[in-house]
């Protein structure tokens, strides 16, 4: 007699609610932030000012939560100005690497700040397949960019492959932006390579992007010359209030991570036994991607947001007619979507 899975923990706190359409296209924690960001920011002082030695307290937080020394650690106002912050460093010191499909952002951004880039095809089940035909292809002095878990495919970049590169390129560049979901990390692995940086946010696990803010870990060299690039201003206070306080309630917030996860394997499971969309590979992020089996997936977006229901189409050439990410949301979210697929294939296929 099989055995219900354990529920995670989840302290009693707000039930989430939902206004609007239903966002299956979008990366942040449907439970949103903690209730004590909302109470810190409320009885917070001098939020219009610069957050002084707050930023320094944060990040003796993050250090020790880490297990690396607090020099190693710098602050940015999102995971998108610290990628630009890397960005401007390499800006004339070689070409970027990227693996597709990854976020087209990644590229732009490149572009943006007048850095070469060069794409490297991802293999099987979308890992990077990094054999010595694929090294040999790195350019000297490149630096790889790779998001880990990747989007849209949700796959890992695993330590194997990480050592490689960094053996391959002058700098990896490691984006864990959805790492809590995975439970897995690379940060261990900075303490060992003098040429690996791993970025980490608030801005997704932790309800944050409102508050955006992210932090790299690095070699101390490395972190000193990257504090150069940040604004002037620092961290706004707010941001670093509300990542403090995240880490005040760290057991609920990861409590809400592990539902996420939960549902996305409920959301997995019902995708699985319909007959027109599969999910062919795992993902260690929030999200899926997703098959379209029969019809295409310009038509099931399309009749899905007449539902209000959106999911995003991957800007991918490989993807974008055949593919869906679909973010794990709450369990209504999962049976609304549900009952729009069963009435899509009806109607249409």
């Amino acid at each position: 007699m099989s055995r219900p899975r354990p529920t995670p923990p989840f302290p009693a706190r707000r039930a989430p609610t939902s206004s609007g359409p239903i966002r299956l296209d979008v990366l942040g924690n449907p439970f949103g932030p903690s209730l004590g960001v909302f109470d810190a920011l409320a009885g917070a002082d001098g939020l219009h000012l610069p957050a002084g030695g707050r930023e320094a307290d944060l990040r003796r937080r993050l250090a020790l939560q880490h297990g690396v020394p607090s020099d190693r650690l710098v602050l940015a106002d999102g995971i998108d100005a610290l990628i630009g912050m890397v960005l401007r460093w390499r800006r004339d010191r070689g070409p970027l690497v990227l693996f597709p499909p990854h976020d087209p952002e990644d590229r732009r951004r490149a572009a943006s700040h007048g850095v070469e880039v060069i794409e490297l095809a991802r293999g099987e089940r979308f890992g990077l397949g990094l054999d010595r035909e694929t090294l040999a292809e790195l350019p000297p002095g490149a630096a790889a960019l790779v998001t880990t878990p990747n989007d849209p495919t949700g796959t890992l970049l695993g330590s194997q492959d990480a050592v490689r590169l960094t053996r391959g390129c002058e700098l990896l560049v490691a984006d864990e932006r959805h790492g809590e979901y995975a439970g897995r990390s690379l940060v261990p692995l900075v303490r060992e390579f003098d040429n690996l940086v791993v970025l980490r946010t608030f801005e997704t696990w932790a309800g944050l992007a409102g508050l955006p803010l992210a932090y790299a870990v690095a070699p101390p060299g490395f972190a000193a010359e990257l504090n150069g690039f940040r604004r002037r201003e620092g961290v706004p206070a707010g941001a670093v209030i509300a990542a403090m306080a995240t880490l005040d309630d760290l057991a609920y917030v990861r409590a809400t991570v592990a539902r996420v996860r939960e549902e996305k394997s409920r959301l997995v499971r019902m995708l699985r036994k319909l007959n027109m969309i599969s999910v062919p590979h795992p993902s260690w992020a929030n999200f899926v991607l997703a098959r379209v089996e029969r019809g295409d997936a310009a038509l099931f977006a399309e009749r899905l947001a007449q539902r209000d229901i959106l999911v995003h189409r991957p800007d991918h050439p490989a993807l974008r007619d055949t593919h869906l990410r679909i973010s794990a949301g709450l369990p209504d979210h999962t049976e609304a979507l549900k009952r729009a697929l069963i009435e899509i294939a009806a109607e249409e296929l």
